[in-house]
């Protein structure tokens, strides 16, 4: 390489001094090895390796005309950008930007970076001289990033004679100096960047191992509509020791402008984080209100088994009409037939109970439109030929149930179309699970279904169960049964059950959460947690808070941050 000089000389008793700088790729890449076996007949198409530079472009403020000797010029390997410019004066620039761009279709990794002052690494530079390298925010470059394939960054390069200085502080004879500034890339294995990466999967992964705030779910579970993800799962657990009081604070993400808290990995390899509102100077340290987008009801409406629903069918739902007993006298039914508009009533008794539910109000047990009491004296009505078990099915399971957006999925919706929506590549298509699966029938079941006992959703007992027992309530991009108008939604009951305990979860606000618990009397209810982090249920019409939780996707590298709410976690 030819030297490239640094020459300090004399103008009209001004000082002046001639840059040159010189910036390398390393084109080496590591060739990974290993003993196949292929049966059959496939192809391979052939991989380019294509990493350059590109796009130099001066910045405003820098100096210009006869002060740059030589603009900035990447050769014709595009692997070398040297330029040379006179800096005339104290607090005088030159600054330019230049893409690194991955053309190929092998993934790599910044393997090293280094800077040399005539030959020797930089440890102190000259009193009189500022030199930064950074990406094109400003934040210092990292070893170990991924540059993949068909994608680029910008650097930012700057020379300047810093504003403190004075001229006396300028060498008055003549000197040679080489600045060089190199990036070498290789190719980016799996095995490299699972090593290498500051990714924040390897963050709960590695507490997970050390035993200290996270641990390692072997669960049921399914994140991807595509099937069950081969990573492993870990969740934020908050705690050295076994019974969870020593708690840490290392789950703080600042992400899209936004503070956020890691709940734990996807079996995909993403990282499920949830909202926890906007940063004051850099730091995370919001509790109540503030760790909410608002807060708003689940459902404006409360009383049919529908509005448990993320989304629900405003056609099929049948809703609790009073708390009134039927008319003395009135025949009760095990069952009912329908035919020509009239709904009989079968295997009848003078008696509501455990195994009579159905009833017309009358003597004759003959009607259009028929009642069913489930709780006490809570009665709904079914007509059109309809069961109980068919209304049900309607209400919960049905292949059309998510026809309407509740309250609760407009807000956030809204929110993320005026927010987030300039950063949907960077989270996966996850599923966020409204599990409307019933442990528990209760007075819902004609047949022995005891009148003084709720109907229990999965979620109504303590439960840690990550997976999603129905197709409709896999709420995610990708379900045409369950789809979502963009990757963000609410945690579920079991996430925060994994959070070990109520010190972690809460944030000092009630906050909803995507699980329904039951439907009781006249109200359906769904999870949220209390403003002191313990798991509870709710009237899905009143107000809570509003956390939204996205997935960032497989392999998300953070900047910079030790997880503290004082120093979260930076994601680029």
């Amino acid at each position: 390489m030819r030297k490239n000089k640094f020459i300090k000389r004399k103008q009209d008793s001004m000082k002046t001094t001639i840059l040159l700088l010189i910036i390398v790729i390393g084109l080496g890449y590591a060739i990974l090895q290993s003993n196949l076996s292929i049966n059959g007949t496939s192809s391979i198409d052939n991989p380019t390796w294509d990493v350059h530079w590109e796009n130099v472009q001066v910045a405003s403020g820098s100096v210009t005309g006869s002060n740059v000797v030589t603009a900035p010029t990447i050769d014709s390997a595009r692997t070398t950008v040297a330029y040379s410019v006179i800096l005339p004066t104290p607090g005088t620039y030159y600054e330019f930007t230049v893409d690194a761009v991955n053309s190929g279709t092998l993934d790599a990794m910044v393997e090293s970076i280094d800077s040399k002052l005539n030959g020797s690494t930089i440890t102190t530079l000259p009193e009189y001289l500022s030199y930064t390298v950074t990406y094109f925010d400003g934040t210092p470059l990292v070893v170990n990033h991924e540059l993949k394939a068909s994608t680029q960054e910008k650097y930012k390069v700057k020379i300047k004679y810093r504003d403190d200085i004075t001229l006396s502080q300028i060498p008055s004879t003549d000197q040679t100096l080489s600045l060089q500034f190199t990036v070498k890339y290789k190719q980016a294995s799996d095995d490299a960047i699972e090593i290498n990466h500051p990714y924040l999967y390897k963050i709960l992964r590695n507490a997970a191992t050390e035993g200290t705030y996270a641990k390692e779910y072997t669960g049921n579970h399914q994140d991807s509509m595509a099937g069950v993800g081969t990573e492993k799962i870990y969740y934020w657990y908050g705690s050295n020791d076994t019974n969870g009081t020593a708690i840490l604070d290392m789950n703080n993400v600042i992400f899209a402008g936004f503070c956020w808290q890691m709940i734990r990995t996807t079996d995909t390899g993403g990282v499920k984080i949830v909202y926890n509102g906007v940063p004051s100077n850099g730091q995370c340290n919001n509790s109540g209100t503030d760790t909410s987008i608002g807060t708003l009801a689940f459902n404006a409406n409360y009383n049919s088994l529908a509005y448990v629903g993320y989304m629900y069918n405003p056609n099929t739902l049948i809703t609790y009409k009073v708390n009134s007993a039927a008319t003395s006298g009135s025949l009760f039914g095990a069952g009912v037939t329908y035919s020509s508009g009239t709904y009989t009533l079968t295997n009848t008794s003078t008696t509501y109970d455990a195994n009579h539910h159905y009833t017309c109000n009358n003597t004759t047990g003959t009607c259009s439109t028929v009642r069913y009491y489930y709780y006490n004296n809570f009665y709904t009505e079914i007509s059109d030929g309809r069961t109980i078990e068919e209304a049900i099915e309607d209400m919960l399971r049905a292949d059309n149930v998510n026809q309407t957006n509740s309250t609760i999925k407009t807000a956030i919706d809204n929110w993320y179309q005026t927010n987030m929506t300039n950063y949907t590549s960077k989270l996966e298509d996850t599923i966020f699970c409204n599990d409307r699966s019933i442990s528990n029938l209760g007075g819902w079941n004609p047949n022995g279904g005891s009148t003084s006992t709720t109907l229990q959703f999965k979620n109504y007992s303590s439960n840690s169960d990550l997976s999603c027992t129905n197709t409709t309530d896999k709420f995610s991009l990708a379900n045409t049964k369950a789809k979502l108008t963009y990757p963000v939604g609410l945690l579920t009951y079991p996430e925060t059950y994994l959070l070990n305990n109520d010190n972690v979860r809460k944030t000092g606000q009630t906050y909803w959460l995507g699980s329904p618990n039951n439907f009781g009397g006249d109200s359906s209810y769904e999870r949220y947690v209390l403003t002191s982090g313990n798991n509870n249920n709710n009237i899905v019409s009143n107000s809570n808070g509003i956390r939204p939780a996205v997935s960032l996707a497989k392999n998300t590298i953070y900047t910079s941050g030790s997880g503290s709410k004082s120093d979260p976690y930076i994601i680029g």
